[in-house]
């Protein structure tokens, strides 16, 4: 998947196969929901526009495939876009970002610290008060379709229709993030210097794990034995939640703020270099240990910014500092150019459930979403 440039005046493929939206700031989040109708769309300042999934002229519907020879390609769109939801009026804080809730909605944490559900519309309903302690951290569990987020220092579980479940969990102290785990069974609430692992089955804390760093995103393994969480300070956290310890991976050139677990791929991917960073599962650098790293992708005198793995499939888009956006093959050096640099960095990349759409945002404002015809990755 060797990348080429676009000739002068030709469209290029994300000119063919993407839609873009021009949101006013920079895009802090893309997240789509679990019906894979609508993408909530984040922004800095803390407005959030909703783009919806479904495309008027999908790309299978403008592809062609000529007779003689067998080349396939795609004409342009016809028709304008249709405006994408919601106003630019701050409503929701950037951290910790937004997640799904039930079939079609959103939940964020509103500027009030209260809790808020969002439709794929656009409209706002709060779920419970910002008092006497504001809400902090919010995940979705994907089983349930509810969401667990914590107050002060107490975790709660919601529903899919936002109505708050009985019961909490008592912590021994805030929490700025959380993630579950892949098999739906433990929660990961990380503060500065440890993560606290919750069963939600008995809502008991199971272990506390020391580790320092800054995170600005937080992954589980397929397993569930690694979390990895990207940090401010230039470095990568890794926690083993069987020996429950820590270990940092240090010296990277920049802030690592996404990173990825790929189960199809058996790695782990992280931005915050000029080249995808990477190891082979589960032989993940610890202690005196090495691991086994992996090249994705080629090296350049450009930062990668953000990554995402495809959930089905060995490969993983790459978002530059420059704006430039590839598909690779996790492992390998062949990439395929999907944007042209912009000179605007890559500020969110987030794949749907299916493998089929990748949403993009940058921080000139500009969010996208690229619909793949079934055909592209045979």
């Amino acid at each position: 998947m060797t990348h080429h440039g676009t000739p002068q005046g030709a469209l290029s493929l994300f000119d063919l196969i993407g839609r873009a939206w021009d949101l006013g700031c920079p895009v802090a989040q893309l997240v789509f929901n679990a019906s894979q109708t609508a993408v909530a769309a984040p922004c800095s300042d803390g407005s959030v526009r909703f783009l919806p999934v479904a495309d008027s002229e999908h790309p299978e519907t403008r592809m062609r495939v000529e007779f003689d020879t067998g080349r396939m390609s795609i004409r342009p769109r016809k028709n304008g876009l249709p405006a994408a939801f919601g106003t630019g009026e701050p409503v929701v804080r950037e951290e910790p970002g937004m997640c799904r809730l039930g079939t079609e909605g959103f939940a964020a944490i509103g500027l009030d610290g209260g809790l808020w559900r969002a439709t794929a519309r656009g409209q706002f309903l709060r779920i419970a008060q910002g008092s006497p302690a504001p809400f902090d951290a919010l995940c979705d569990l994907p089983g349930e379709g509810g969401l667990a987020a914590v107050q002060g220092s107490e975790l709660k579980i919601f529903g899919p229709d936002g109505a708050a479940l009985p019961g909490s969990v008592p912590l021994a102290h805030g929490v700025r993030r959380l993630r579950l785990s892949p098999d739906g069974r433990t929660l990961a609430c990380w503060r500065p210097g440890s993560l606290t692992l919750v069963d939600l089955a008995t809502a008991a804390v199971v272990a506390t794990v020391e580790g320092e760093g800054d995170l600005l995103d937080l992954a589980w393994s397929p397993d569930g034995r690694w979390i990895a969480g990207g940090c401010r300070e230039k470095a990568l956290l890794l926690y083993d939640t069987q020996a429950r310890q820590a270990d940092r991976i240090v010296d990277f050139p920049a802030p690592v703020g996404q990173v990825a677990f790929s189960a199809p791929a058996r790695a782990l991917i992280a931005s915050g270099a000029f080249r995808t960073v990477g190891w082979r599962l589960p032989d993940l650098p610890f202690g005196d240990h090495g691991g086994e790293a992996i090249e994705t992708g080629r090296a350049g005198l450009t930062l990668v910014e953000a990554v995402a793995a495809h959930p089905a499939r060995d490969l993983c888009a790459v978002g530059y500092a420059n704006g430039l956006v590839t598909l690779s093959r996790i492992g390998q050096r062949d990439e395929m150019m999907l944007r042209e640099g912009t000179g605007r960095a890559v500020t969110a990349l987030s794949w749907s459930a299916d493998g089929s759409h990748l949403a993009l945002g940058s921080d000139d404002g500009t969010a996208a979403i690229v619909t793949f015809p079934k055909s592209m990755f045979k």
